[in-house]
C-alpha cells in the first residue's frame, strides 16, 4: 500500500483557525498507548510523534486523546500526518513536548508506509533516531525535579536486550469505578463496552548506548502490544497468545537484521518512570543487500 490520504476531520474547508491562546502543528504519529480509564474523559491513551512544522523535527506528546468516543475519521493511525490545533499551555503539565489537542480540529494528511526500508518515516525522525541514551534522559529528569520542564521522550538504542512476557494487572478499585461510570448507558439507552484491561504485558530488559549504562527494565505500553493480547487469547488461548507475542516483540521486531530503537516515553507525576511506548525496527542497511 503506498502513502494514502485521508479524510479531513474538520470538513473540506480544512483546518479551521486556531482559537486565541491554541496554535496549528503539523505532526507525524509514531505510538499510541493502550487506553487508561479517566475520570473526566472516560478513556484516554497517550499519542506521541514528532513536529514537523519547525526547522527540524521535534518531539510532541497528544494528550489527552480520546478514542472509542470518536468517529473513525478521528482517530489516528501510527505514522499518520496529521494538522491539528491546541495548545502547549497546560498548568499541570510542564514537560515541553505535552501538547493539548482539540481532537474536533484536525486534519488527516497522509499515512506513510514502509516502502524503500521506511525511507519517507525515517526521513521526518532526521536527527532524532539514536540521539539520546535512556540514562541520558534519566539524568535530565533528577528526583524532585517536577518543577524544571525536562525531556520526557526520545528515541533509544537498546543492546543486550532479553524480553519477557507476563500476566497483565488487573484494574484497580479506583480504575474499575472509572471505567463503571463512563461504560453506563447514557440518555438514549446507548453504552460502551467495559474497557478491558490487557492480559498481557510485554517487558524489555536492556542497555541503552551510555558507557556507564546498569541496564533498563521497561514495560511496553504500545496499544498493538495489548489488543493484540486480548485477540490471541480470545482466538488461539493463553499459551499460543504468550508464544505470539513473543514471536512478534521479539523475534520478529528485534531480528538481528533490524535497526532496533525504542521509543520512550515518562509518566507525568512519575518523571523518572519511563516506559517503552513503541519499537523502530527497519532493516539494517546490510540487511537490504
Amino acid at each position: 500500500m503506498g502513502a494514502s490520504e485521508l479524510p479531513s476531520a474538520t470538513g473540506a474547508a480544512g483546518l479551521r483557525q486556531p482559537r486565541a491562546g491554541d496554535e496549528t502543528v503539523k505532526v507525524m504519529i509514531t505510538v499510541k498507548t493502550y487506553p487508561n480509564p479517566s475520570d473526566t474523559y472516560g478513556e484516554t491513551v497517550c499519542v506521541a510523534g514528532v513536529r514537523l512544522d519547525r526547522k527540524r523535527p521535534e518531539w510532541i506528546r497528544l494528550y489527552p486523546v480520546k478514542f472509542r468516543n470518536e468517529d473513525f475519521d478521528k482517530q489516528f493511525k501510527k505514522y499518520e500526518i496529521l494538522r491539528l490545533n491546541g495548545t502547549f499551555r497546560q498548568p499541570n503539565d510542564n514537560r515541553p513536548e505535552s501538547f493539548r489537542p482539540r481532537q474536533d480540529e484536525l486534519e488527516h494528511i497522509e499515512l506513510l508506509d514502509t516502502s524503500s526500508n521506511w525511507q519517507r518515516r525515517r526521513m521526518n525522525l532526521d536527527g532524532l533516531i539514536g540521539a539520546a541514551t535512556m540514562c541520558g534522559l534519566l539524568a535530565q529528569n533528577p528526583i524532585g525535579g517536577m518543577g524544571t520542564p525536562s525531556p520526557s521522550l526520545g528515541l533509544v538504542k537498546p543492546t543486550d536486550v532479553e524480553v519477557s512476557v507476563v500476566a497483565g494487572e488487573p484494574w484497580s478499585a479506583a480504575e474499575r469505578a472509572k471505567i463503571d461510570k463512563s461504560s453506563a448507558p447514557d440518555l438514549f439507552g446507548t453504552s460502551l463496552r467495559p474497557l478491558e484491561p490487557a492480559p498481557f504485558a510485554v517487558r524489555y530488559k536492556y542497555r541503552c548506548e551510555s558507557s556507564k549504562c546498569r541496564g533498563h527494565d521497561q514495560k511496553v505500553l504500545d496499544w498493538e502490544a495489548g489488543q493484540a493480547g486480548r485477540r490471541w487469547l480470545k482466538s488461539h488461548g493463553a499459551l499460543r497468545a504468550h508464544e505470539m507475542l513473543l514471536e512478534k516483540w521479539r523475534d520478529t521486531m528485534l531480528s538481528p537484521a533490524r535497526d532496533v530503537h525504542f521509543y520512550v516515553g515518562n509518566q507525568n507525576q512519575h518523571r523518572r518512570s519511563f516506559s517503552v511506548l513503541g519499537v523502530w525496527y527497519p532493516k539494517t542497511e546490510l540487511a537490504l543487500f
